[in-house]
């Protein structure tokens, strides 16, 4: 990562940067969706137009714009029973109500959506979800699972948001859900997760290049969607010269060798050591309550994620937890917290 950021600056160096970052760049420079496509062909099978790619300020920017393009106050947005948690305040602040959809070892159940789709008899307008490295479960839909699911978003009329921040992690994951039904799939991944936290770079594959421009367009002079002119100049540079690349393969190394030391020290067995990604979803102890769990974690100096903040109306995370293993800084500080989250497993209540 040092020398990706050295290189950066000698990139900076001898650009006219002036210009480079002189006005917001919006929906994002011809570079800079040259970029995105050739980030995105890394999933899609082949490079999409670069004219249906928008640049944003991460995902939350992304579903924020769509959410109040496709969802409305008052509608209805389907998501798995447990989802990320940001999705909460986002529907709270537009007054949008979220139902869950069953979810098994593979994600969405598609007779649960297709259910929920005609027990709501139109009403529900879009479904987000994140097929590839669930979080926080983990799971992966089959290409037939996607195959399924595609088929009742047309059935019913659902626009899709997938959530694909993960999908570069595994060098084998099925294609996305987004190539099933792409009239109706809104595809985004950012970089954050796989290439650096805090490079807040998101880039979204709309289903044409009209309705891209019609759902990003009339927010830039009301919203902070975009993305900071000097963050996108150093995102295109490192995914056109190939830094990119690099540093996400150095980044798998990395989640393999901190998933080996959580395998090797959490007396658990709900850990699965194939799947490569950031986050474990555990069972809480059995004499333990998630509330003081949670805050027994705090005190010993880690902190976890409460089950519960991720369970849409269910009481499916009520006896899970999260911990993101790319959170401390090194592999020092993960194995004391992975140690520290041990000690708890022994303390009876």
């Amino acid at each position: 990562m040092e020398l990706a950021i050295a290189d950066s600056f000698a990139h900076l160096q001898k650009t006219d940067i002036a210009n480079a970052i002189r006005f917001p760049r919006f929906t994002g420079t011809e570079k800079d969706r040259r970029a995105g496509a050739a980030w995105l062909s890394r999933r899609l099978g082949q490079e999409p137009e670069a004219d249906r790619i928008v640049l944003a300020n991460g995902s939350q920017a992304i579903l924020t714009m769509l959410m109040a393009r496709y969802v409305k106050p008052g509608g209805i947005l389907l998501t798995e029973a447990l989802t990320y948690p940001a999705i909460k305040p986002l529907s709270a602040m537009f007054d949008i109500r979220l139902h869950g959809v069953a979810i098994d070892d593979e994600g969405i159940v598609p007779d649960s959506l297709d259910e929920e789709c005609r027990r709501l008899h139109g009403k529900a307008s879009a479904l987000y979800c994140m097929p590839t490295l669930h979080n926080p479960t983990s799971a992966t839909m089959s290409d037939g699972r996607r195959r399924d699911i595609a088929k009742i978003a047309r059935r019913h009329d659902l626009a899709i948001f997938e959530d694909d921040i993960y999908g570069v992690l595994p060098t084998d994951a099925p294609p996305p859900l987004a190539t099933y039904a792409p009239e109706r799939s809104w595809y985004f991944v950012g970089l954050s997760k796989s290439l650096a936290s805090q490079l807040r770079v998101a880039y979204v594959l709309a289903p044409s290049r009209a309705l891209g421009e019609g759902a990003f367009w009339p927010g830039v002079r009301t919203t902070n969607w975009m993305v900071a002119p000097l963050v996108a100049e150093i995102a295109s540079h490192w995914v056109l010269t190939g830094l990119a690349n690099d540093i996400l393969q150095s980044v798998r190394v990395e989640t393999e060798e901190r998933k080996r030391l959580a395998v090797s020290r959490l007396p658990t067995a709900s850990i699965h050591p194939e799947n490569l990604n950031y986050h474990l979803w555990l069972d809480l102890p059995e004499h333990a309550s998630l509330t003081d769990f949670v805050m027994s974690a705090r005190q010993a100096g880690v902190i976890v994620g409460a089950g519960d903040s991720f369970a849409v109306n269910n009481d499916g995370g009520d006896r899970k937890f999260r911990i993101g293993l790319g959170v401390p800084a090194d592999q020092h500080s993960l194995v004391d917290g992975l140690d520290a989250i041990a000690s708890l497993f022994s303390v009876k209540g």
